[in-house]
């Protein structure tokens, strides 16, 4: 199924909408990109939440890893909605701003998916049975944060979420204060030596929702021998500039081309089978 998806997405590149969804409460407008499904039924979608380094690569234009995701989802025949969280409030990343310093926090970032998953059930192009939520770093602990919420303080009317996977969310916060999140199909994929974002929390998370019996449907794969970013194609480097990593020198960060291969097969796996077109009896 993998390398079906591959040599799809290797032809002409979709190409994505910019799109403005409706005012927040705050008066920002959540500026997003937006490729809808082909075909003229109701299709599965994707809310993809970009991680602390923005949409964005230097050069301007999508960094390599939404333009990539964005093309598999498309291949496999899922509409995708990649909200911009930082461009909207004129930030570009916060990856080098200490957790308590920035002025883009994670309890904003869920308010806009929770205003992106309404507009998206608002398309009649998409399946709302159907919409699926995932995440990178500062993007999987907005999706984690996003369930915490839904299942504190739920909205009438708000769309179901058929499935969430997180690539190397932040877990300790969540861990500490024992988070219920809203029962939903969940993929944490994790690295074995990340120290930006390490795993050890977020398995002894997901172990303890289990444990409460709200995690009857929660798989975790931790991949050996990868860094923070293992589902990328660059190689590992140290990065000083970060300071919210478990040791003063800095954090690594980079691809595994192994986990890459593995993680990306589970993805696939995950979106089939949660993301499933319904049709009308």
């Amino acid at each position: 199924m993998a390398t079906g998806f591959a040599m799809a997405a290797a032809h002409a590149a979709p190409a994505l909408q910019r799109v403005d969804l409706p005012p927040l409460p705050s008066g920002v407008v959540l500026r997003a990109h937006w490729l809808p499904a082909e075909g003229g039924d109701r299709r599965p979608a994707v809310l993809a939440l970009h991680g602390c380094g923005g949409l964005y690569a230097k050069g301007g234009g999508l960094a390599e890893r939404y333009r990539e995701t964005t093309e598999r989802l498309h291949a496999a025949g899922y509409a995708v909605l990649m909200p911009d969280s930082f461009g909207s409030r004129g930030l570009r990343d916060v990856c080098q701003t200490r957790y308590r310093d920035r002025s883009m926090n994670v309890a904003q970032r869920v308010q806009d998916a929770r205003a992106a998953l309404a507009w998206l059930a608002a398309q009649p192009q998409v399946d709302t049975r159907s919409i699926g939520v995932l995440g990178w770093s500062n993007g999987a602990t907005t999706a984690l944060n996003l369930l915490e919420q839904r299942r504190a303080h739920p909205e009438p009317g708000e769309p179901a979420i058929a499935g969430a996977a997180v690539f190397y969310p932040g877990c300790g916060p969540l861990a500490k204060r024992q988070a219920a999140l809203e029962t939903v199909p969940l993929l944490m994929l994790l690295g074995a030596l990340d120290d930006w974002t390490p795993a050890q929390p977020c398995v002894e998370f997901a172990r303890s929702l289990q444990a409460r019996g709200g995690g009857d449907d929660i798989t975790v794969q931790v991949y050996e021998g990868s860094y923070h970013g293992f589902d990328g194609t660059t190689p590992v480097r140290l990065r000083a500039d970060v300071p919210n990593g478990t040791s003063s020198q800095g954090v690594h960060q980079g691809g595994n081309p192994e986990a890459r291969a593995k993680s990306l097969a589970a993805l696939d796996v995950f979106w089939s089978r949660v993301l499933t077109t319904r049709t009308a009896p």
